[in-house]
């Protein structure tokens, strides 16, 4: 229930009040304008006065002054406004720069008086503080009382706030604009940073993750630059300070939330300008300069908060928004580079960032000139990143995409190259174990060769022992006939037939064809190899060489040829020499 004042107390005192003062006061027309900025009105020091006294000029008079923290903490104010209009007017009162204040309007439905708080430092879910709604009878001069609170040495220097009266009409029309636009950003943003936070997850790219804390930050500036946290938040945390030009500064919550919001929008676009145009591979010092302006931003924005206290806060808010342009300039001239790099991404990205940068980087030269924004700006460069961001992030998807299913078709030609080479391999075993079983084979065949060989050259040596015996019988036996002939000198021809065919035998039945197929069985191409290297060979030679060739002992060889183991060292002697001036011609 709003505050009244008993009605007919009111009544009395009205007419008494504006019997004594008329003419006293001259009341400001209010006409068709939509508001009306008030700067001259009447002032008057509380000294515990109560609302029935003011009313009853009881007290000393108003006086066109400033509020003075020095005279007292608290003050009453005082302002005539005509309506010369027949309907009744509804005006919206606002006086956001003070610390809390008390309305009282008469709005003649009952006779009453309505008391109406406000101010920075009530809680009462208004967007805009220091708003109260104030009834202007019709065809009269309206008076309004402010009890007015300045707190304690919130104001350290005279200060007299303009008032400004709006219509209530227009007023709420314009919050109504201003909420819906403010509706309209924050559920595009919701929906976009629960989709791109979704893809985060799913594709684990970077781009995504500095996307979505660009629309966290803006979420936290748009809330903060439209007053909305007052709304929010039931809870005011208010900085107030004045200094001897009657500069004003207010830092409550949405300013605080509005510097974490730049922090995480700027330093953000550094981290996504980076990651998406690729800065560390193909422009490493744009890429040295992108991660250093983040941190210089936070430095600034932290000092710009820790001196709002201070006239220094109004010099930190400056270099804020210069070190915004910079950051602005910086990632627009990162794409400008990229694209004429001929960077895949940097017509996408130029595309995305141009028409927010711009509107962003026209914020902060309001902000640097004017000390505030441009109404709806920040809601337009909002509604703009979103927009053409969400162009770019659909480029990334599309890029990302590509490259998997790149990835995907290297894999299956990778894949596809180790089914072939499994099978190349498969094969080259199949073919090792061919050839283990060939070599095997071959080493069992060569091992029954080498038996082989082994058994023909023991015949061999066998048949070449058994000439040597057959030679030395015939030898024996032609020494015993030659004997015999001897002692019988009259001996028939007979004997002398049998001598002359035993040493016949002894010279030329030496089975010498059969050892030499069972040479060339062991020994195959022995005899033409040898007689290509050395034409001049003899027959004879030829078989000195076999028998050499085979380790026979120089009394085998003389007992096969029936000669002295003499003839046979000479005749060796003679043959290794004939063979060595054959190598060396």
């Amino acid at each position: 229930m709003k505050p009244t004042i008993n009605p007919y107390y009111s009544f009395t005192i009205l007419l008494l009040f504006l019997i004594s003062n008329c003419g006293t006061l001259t009341a400001q027309t209010i006409d068709n304008a939509p508001s009306l900025l008030i700067k001259n009105y009447k002032v008057l020091a509380d000294s515990g006065y109560s609302f029935k006294q003011i009313l009853l000029n009881s007290s000393p008079g108003f006086t066109n002054d400033s509020l003075n923290r020095a005279s007292g903490r608290y003050y009453w104010g005082k302002i005539e406004l005509n309506n010369p209009y027949p309907n009744t007017e509804h005006y919206i009162v606002t006086m956001p720069q003070l610390y809390s204040y008390t309305l009282y309007n008469y709005t003649g439905k009952n006779h009453i008086w309505v008391r109406r708080q406000a101010g920075l430092n009530i809680a009462d879910g208004q967007r805009v503080p220091g708003t109260v709604l104030c009834t202007l009878l019709p065809n009269t001069k309206n008076i309004l009382y402010l009890n007015i609170d300045l707190g304690e040495g919130r104001y350290k220097y005279p200060v007299k706030p303009a008032i400004r009266i709006e219509k209530q009409i227009v007023f709420e029309a314009r919050e109504q604009v201003r909420l819906f636009a403010y509706l309209l950003c924050i559920i595009a943003l919701v929906c976009f940073l629960c989709y791109n936070f979704y893809l985060y997850l799913h594709l684990k790219d970077k781009v995504y993750n500095h996307y979505v804390v660009t629309q966290l930050g803006a979420l936290f500036y748009l809330t903060g630059v439209d007053g909305f946290f007052n709304v929010i938040i039931p809870l005011r945390v208010v900085y107030l300070n004045v200094w001897p030009d009657g500069l004003t500064r207010v830092f409550d919550i949405n300013s605080f939330f509005m510097h974490v919001g730049v922090v995480l929008i700027f330093g953000a676009l550094c981290q996504f300008t980076r990651a998406y145009l690729r800065t560390g591979q193909f422009m490493p010092g744009i890429d040295r300069l992108l991660r250093l302006l983040p941190v210089v931003y936070i430095i600034v924005e932290g000092i710009t908060v820790i001196s709002a206290a201070t006239r220094l806060y109004f010099y930190f808010i400056i270099a804020a928004n210069v070190l915004t342009l910079t950051i602005i300039i910086t990632c627009l001239t990162s794409g400008i580079l990229a694209y004429r790099k001929k960077i895949g991404t940097a017509a996408h990205f130029l595309a995305a960032v141009t028409l927010p940068a711009l509107i962003a980087a026209l914020i902060a030269v309001c902000n640097i000139l004017y000390k505030k924004p441009i109404p709806l700006l920040p809601v337009l460069a909002i509604l703009s990143q979103i927009i053409t961001f969400a162009v770019a992030l659909v480029a990334r998807v599309k890029e990302i995409n590509d490259s998997l299913n790149q990835k995907a078709i290297e894999g299956i030609k990778l894949e596809a190259d180790s089914a072939a080479a499994e099978h190349k391999r498969l094969a080259i075993e199949q073919e090792n174990e061919i050839i283990t079983l060939n070599i095997s084979l071959e080493k069992e065949r060569n091992r029954h060769l080498q038996q082989t060989l082994e058994a023909q050259q023991r015949e061999m040596v066998g048949n070449t022992l058994h000439l040597q015996q057959k030679s030395k019988l015939l030898a024996d036996l032609n020494k015993q006939i030659s004997d015999i002939d001897k002692q019988n000198v009259d001996a028939p021809g007979a004997w002398r037939d049998i001598q002359s065919s035993l040493n016949n035998n002894t010279r030329l039945d030496d089975d010498w064809s059969k050892f030499k197929l069972h040479f060339e069985q062991v020994h195959p191409d022995f005899f033409k190899n040898l007689q290509e290297a050395h034409p001049m060979l003899t027959k004879y030679e030829l078989r000195l060489c076999a028998y050499f060739h085979i380790n026979l002992s120089t009394k085998e060889i003389a007992s096969l040829l029936n000669i002295a183991p003499a003839s046979v060292r000479q005749a060796k002697t003679r043959l290794y020499k004939k063979i060595k001036i054959n190598n060396e011609i």
